[in-house]
């Protein structure tokens, strides 16, 4: 699989995998993907991605872990679909660990024109002890063997036992197939603190694609 960077600084310019194949992202502040109105628009975080056609796509998972010390500090998955005809704005779904109110979360973000958050809590889950997480998204296959609009995003708990978080319904809406997205790692630190530096560590990164 060939991956892609972007927005790596010098001292993470190999982010991997290693031997056991482990990517490894270090985030610097203040860096983010996020857009709210009236004009913020930022997509600086480091990345690691596969390019894929639309047409391909059928799942991916990762799963993310890292030491979560400052509210927003963030990583996970994500998907970068194409802009909308007409527009140069990217439109992408990410999901990972985000801490908030002093523990790490599990946090889904999609943005179309401006983007929302959600939040879930993982003290139920177990995550929550050591920081980690794993997401999976897959695109939404119809009873009669199509394949739909919808992009699910799913929390991959012990035992491999998958929980539905959010359904994105117009990830896929009115795309042309022929075109790529990305699907990838990311790491953020949208707020400074006494560390300047977010390391976050991502294993089992899997893209499945369709076979039809």
């Amino acid at each position: 699989m060939e991956l892609k960077t972007e927005n790596l600084i010098p001292e993470n310019s190999s982010p991997g995998p290693d031997k056991n194949g482990t990517f490894n992202l270090l985030a610097v502040s203040p860096t983010d993907i996020w857009r709210k109105p009236p004009k913020i628009d930022n997509f600086n975080a480091p990345i690691i991605y596969h390019s894929i056609p639309i047409s391909s796509f059928k799942s991916a998972h990762v799963t993310a872990k890292g030491e979560w010390l400052t509210l927003y500090d963030q990583g996970g998955l994500f998907l970068v679909l194409p802009p909308k005809k007409g527009s140069e704005q990217k439109r992408w779904i990410k999901s990972g660990v985000e801490f908030y109110q002093g523990k790490p979360m599990m946090s889904v973000v999609a943005a179309d024109e401006w983007a929302d958050w959600s939040l879930l809590s993982l003290a139920t889950r177990g995550e929550e002890r050591n920081g980690s997480v794993t997401v999976e998204f897959e695109r939404e296959q119809e009873e009669d063997g199509s394949w739909g609009s919808v992009l699910r995003v799913l929390l991959v708990g012990r035992f491999g036992v998958k929980t539905p978080i959010r359904e994105i319904s117009w990830a896929f809406w009115d795309v042309d197939e022929s075109e790529e997205l990305w699907i990838g790692m990311y790491a953020a630190k949208p707020i400074s603190d006494i560390r300047d530096t977010l390391a976050v560590q991502f294993e089992d990164f899997v893209v499945e694609a369709r076979t039809d």
